[in-house]
């Protein structure tokens, strides 16, 4: 008896401290709840441009050199882009030729986390620079250009 009092307690005490449950979706729960839970979670922002088709990829590079053409204007190459400037490029570029839905708000994916977009995104968007724009990367969906625009570690 004395050593069930003894074992209640202990599992009283032990609930008392434990964080509070957060519902997740199953892909947050596969991919990021530990890092969640050990302090290491992680959110981007991204936009990106789709294309689909034999020759997307060839494609994705033509549009990735005009848009950084676009972006320097009559500025040198030596002196940079402004990230204004590439920001807006790309997202013009995305509302005029991106076939995905999102070229609508100028190819923005907003904030998310890992796990929630297929894992060559995920790749690309987690580990990769923040400011220059990525690709052509192959997908189940077909050639993307991501611009990662913000990642919070």
């Amino acid at each position: 008896m004395r050593i069930i009092v003894i074992l209640l307690s202990y599992l009283a005490i032990a609930t008392a401290f434990a964080p509070a449950p957060v519902l997740r979706s199953a892909v947050t729960l596969k991919m990021g709840f530990f890092d969640e839970l050990f302090g290491g979670a992680k959110k981007a922002k991204a936009s990106h441009i789709l294309l689909k088709g034999p020759n997307a990829a060839t494609q994705c590079e033509k549009l990735k050199f005009d848009i950084y053409k676009k972006a320097i204007g009559r500025g040198s190459a030596e002196d940079g882009v402004s990230g204004d400037a590439l920001m807006a490029a790309f997202a013009q570029t995305a509302r005029s030729k991106s076939t995905c839905p999102s070229k609508k708000e100028g190819g923005s994916l907003g904030s998310f986390g890992p796990g929630e977009m297929v894992p060559e995104f995920d790749e690309v968007v987690f580990k990769k620079d923040v400011g220059i724009i990525h690709g052509p990367v192959e997908t189940q969906f077909g050639s993307h250009l991501i611009l990662v625009t913000n990642r919070e570690e």
